[in-house]
């Protein structure tokens, strides 16, 4: 089966000692009219000459330091492929992981975009899916409005390029989290959404993980948030999605926005969809266990 050229873009700040095993497992896929592509976020490491390793097998570009929004849409920009694949410079491909996501979207032209399960991986040791903590969709086949509680991991997406040009790149204020989330809710708006229920990733994890740094992680979906519902296509989402978005900015903001302001999402979800009322409540809930937590 042919497939049209697929890019792989991976992003890179600061961890040059990951870098060439997310490199080789990408340049291992057995797929034609690949085209591997690193982007240098300004590193003070020698990301630089690992990159140099793989010599002509790889396009190689360098940038002052944007976040990994910024390089990630520098990388896609650059690409030549009519599939972008995502990898973080931290994580592995599986054997096979592009033939299985780049026939899924041959077979299945309305979807936008493919993800899947992972593996979690520590110090050379496979710990078990991450689904287990992330959990699945419940709708596989198209899980666009999921995307609210459910973000799915992006280094296990196959993108159609059209999809860019549809809705857009990756937030640039978001620098190290919140951007996947805010993408996959615009990517909803537009084209149903995939996950396959296999591995096609190793995600390593060790203390550097953005995941790690739960504050900055706060902050960032507090933008995220308030980006989904000031989209200007917000409107174009169906009520029931529009209230879940404003039940969820209405938690990103009430701990260190102004109350009135944070009412204000409140009252618009009450409106938007009546019938999202027990959603908004399993919102609240989770909103009080994580203070309990911070006071703890």
């Amino acid at each position: 089966m042919s497939f049209p050229p697929i890019s792989v873009v991976i992003p890179c700040y600061n961890q040059a000692h990951f870098l060439a095993e997310a490199i080789q497992s990408a340049l291992d896929q057995d797929v034609p009219n690949l085209e591997v592509i690193v982007i240098n976020d300004g590193s003070p490491d020698h990301t630089r000459e690992v990159a140099a390793q793989f010599g002509d097998r790889i396009v190689y570009i360098e940038q002052e330091n944007q976040g990994l929004s910024g390089a990630r849409n520098t990388g896609i920009r650059a690409a030549r492929g009519v599939y972008i694949a995502l990898l973080d410079s931290d994580d592995v491909c599986l054997p096979g992981r592009l033939r299985l996501e780049a026939e899924y979207l041959d077979t299945h032209p309305e979807a936008g975009a493919v993800f899947s399960d992972a593996l979690l991986y520590r110090g050379g040791q496979i710990l078990g899916p991450k689904s287990r903590i992330s959990g699945r969709p419940r709708h596989p086949e198209d899980f666009r409005w999921e995307t609210v509680a459910y973000c799915p991991t992006p280094s296990t997406a196959l993108i159609r390029r059209e999809v860019f040009r549809r809705v857009g790149y990756f937030d640039e204020r978001l620098r190290r989290a919140g951007e996947d989330w805010l993408f996959a809710v615009r990517l909803a708006v537009e084209y149903p959404l995939a996950y396959l229920d296999q591995p096609t990733i190793y995600y390593r994890l060790h203390g550097e993980n953005a995941t790690a740094q739960l504050e900055r992680i706060n902050q960032q979906n507090r933008i995220a948030s308030c980006a989904a519902v000031e989209w200007e296509r917000f409107p174009d989402y169906p009520a029931h999605f529009r209230a879940k978005l404003l039940y969820y900015r209405f938690a990103t903001a009430w701990r260190t926005e102004a109350k009135h302001q944070a009412l204000g999402y409140l009252l618009r979800a009450l409106a938007t969809d009546p019938r999202q009322v027990p959603y908004g409540l399993r919102v609240l809930a989770q909103g009080v266990r994580n203070t309990l937590r911070r006071l703890g």
